[in-house]
């Protein structure tokens, strides 16, 4: 988070902020954020998230457009923090710093329970996750979104952050991203392959409970994108700080992909295809995490896990290191064996 945002943040705004959901300052507990400001609060023993965005990371639009997309999921019965309307019945709210910039405010059920990552290696969980994202992705083709939310290369990250943030010394990076860029804008799109998803939906970002109930938030990063992506995503983070040999990564993959696929058909369909560019979309999240670490400056890149993942993922890159051997995964998914 860039310096000026944090210095902006301050308790006359936070009040303010506050005033919007009927919640004094004493009330608003920080809970941290990396892009965000985000703060517990509680209303009759029940507790609440309530989220700052500042207008230099997403403007009010965008973030409308997020609120909307996750107010449709709740409203069709997906698994996600629900949507808390403000004192005046909006669902965010606008609170300016000075006559330019602003945060958007909005506020949503906090998900109970434990994070799914204590729990990586029973079975039932990650097909309760495969249905989620499934339910995800077949509903995200008939949502009409009012404010529409910005394609996935048109973020920053893809567009002008690169070559802003990477020194001569990863130059052959960035050529290598930009390369990889260009192939993924050749893919197909299409109704039944792309649309609105999460993009960021690892164990960080979901809690589950007693019952087995995830919830799923942060939708911070939605954006339009094809939905293999997000399947990519899960997978990649189950070893992305780590190091292990690719014969590991490639038996954790099908694993996942044999339970997360019980649970995902439930929903919704993906075409053979679509599972064949898995890989790129793994390669995708490492160079845009990457490229992230890079424009965190010293204090994300060096630090403990900042350093250890440029110190894993450079040589991979510059040596198109594969990730996994998709062809030997994909050999062993049943699904995909089944449409063989």
């Amino acid at each position: 988070m860039e310096q000026h945002i944090r210095e902006s943040i301050n308790d006359l705004l936070l009040a303010e902020a506050g005033k919007r959901y009927d919640v004094s300052l004493e009330n608003l507990q920080y809970h941290g954020g990396f892009e965000n400001f985000v703060y517990i609060y509680k209303k009759n023993d029940i507790e609440y998230i309530l989220r700052l965005v500042h207008s230099d990371h997403k403007k009010y639009d965008e973030v409308l457009g997020e609120i909307e997309f996750i107010d449709y999921l709740a409203h069709h019965g997906a698994s996600v923090s629900t949507v808390v309307h403000s004192h005046y019945d909006n669902i965010v709210e606008k609170v300016f710093i000075n006559e330019i910039d602003y945060f958007t405010v909005a506020a949503f059920t906090r998900g109970l329970g434990e994070r799914v990552r204590e729990r990586a290696n029973e079975p039932e969980i990650w097909v309760n996750l495969g249905e989620q994202l499934g339910k995800f992705h077949h509903l995200t083709k008939d949502f009409k979104p009012k404010h529409k939310r910005p394609e996935w290369y048109e973020d920053i990250l893809f567009s002008t952050l690169p070559e802003k943030v990477l020194s001569s010394e990863d130059h052959e990076i960035l050529v290598k991203f930009r390369q990889l860029l260009d192939k993924i804008n050749t893919f197909p799109k299409h109704k039944d392959n792309y649309g609105l998803i999460h993009t960021d939906a690892h164990f960080g970002n979901m809690v589950i409970d007693a019952n087995n109930h995830l919830t799923i938030f942060d939708f911070d990063d939605a954006t339009y994108k094809h939905m293999i992506s997000d399947i990519a995503i899960i997978i990649f983070y189950q070893f992305a700080y780590q190091n292990p040999d690719i014969s590991l990564k490639n038996e954790k993959s099908i694993w996942i992909l044999n339970h997360f696929l019980k649970g995902y058909l439930k929903y919704n369909k993906l075409a053979k295809e679509e599972f064949l560019r898995l890989h790129d979309f793994i390669k995708l999240r490492v160079f845009a995490l990457y490229v992230v670490i890079i424009a965190g400056g010293p204090e994300v890149s060096g630090s403990p896990w900042g350093s250890n993942y440029l110190n894993i993922y450079r040589s991979k890159i510059l040596n198109d290191e594969p990730i996994i051997d998709l062809e030997y995964v994909l050999n062993n998914v049943d699904y995909l064996k089944a449409l063989a």
